[in-house]
């Protein structure tokens, strides 16, 4: 072996390593891009900015989990459900893409695949916050609001400040004939939450002052 063959065998292996490290870091910089896209309310451009990462990290499971959560803010639900799950299959134990699922399905009001997610997600995280959280709003928008109060009610006791737990809770027991707990809860909201319109409509629907 000569010294022309060591050289040139040198020089295609630090190009070869060059052109890792500028891949690297092209995806890098994109991902950074993205970062500072939405920051600055350019959602289009921060999802763009990963549209056109090469195949490997465009396909990859950050990538695809951040596809799903500014599909989702755009408005492109439909989209946004395809993203999440493509990032679940890749990492079928993240609790966060299956949280971040939850949304477009929400957003699409497809209530029995937000609660068979939810149930999903509660399998691998039993005391997840938005996972019940959403569970019970699926659940009472199927209209099994005994369930959905049950949940909510948990969730009120883990989390008494919570006016969105307060607030589903009222309404559960509104939509179950059960008018004076209702107006509890939505009293109770008010006490510190003075322009929640969830509960201050709740006591108008059932015709009761604060």
């Amino acid at each position: 072996m000569n010294a022309k063959w060591w050289l040139s065998l040198s020089l295609v292996t630090v190009g070869l390593a060059c052109g890792i490290a500028q891949a690297d870091g092209g995806a890098a910089d994109a991902f950074q891009q993205s970062y500072d896209s939405e920051a600055a309310g350019k959602t289009a451009d921060a999802l763009g900015a990963m549209d056109a990462l090469p195949a490997p990290q465009r396909d990859g499971y950050v990538a695809q989990l951040r596809r799903g959560w500014l599909l989702y803010k755009l408005g492109k639900s439909a989209d946004a459900v395809d993203a999440y799950v493509k990032a679940s299959t890749l990492q079928p134990r993240s609790v966060e893409a299956r949280v971040g699922l939850l949304l477009p399905q929400l957003a699409l009001r497809r209530w029995s695949d937000v609660e068979v997610g939810a149930r999903e997600l509660l399998k691998l995280d039993a005391g997840n916050y938005l996972a019940n959280l959403r569970l019970a709003f699926a659940v009472y928008n199927q209209g099994r609001f005994a369930e959905a109060a049950g949940i909510y009610q948990r969730l009120a006791e883990g989390y008494p400040s919570d006016v969105d737990v307060r607030a589903g809770l009222g309404w559960s027991l509104f939509k179950m004939g059960k008018g004076s707990e209702a107006a509890a809860a939505f009293r109770a909201v008010l006490d510190i939450a003075p322009r929640n319109t969830l509960a201050a409509e709740g006591l108008k629907a059932l015709g009761a002052g604060r």
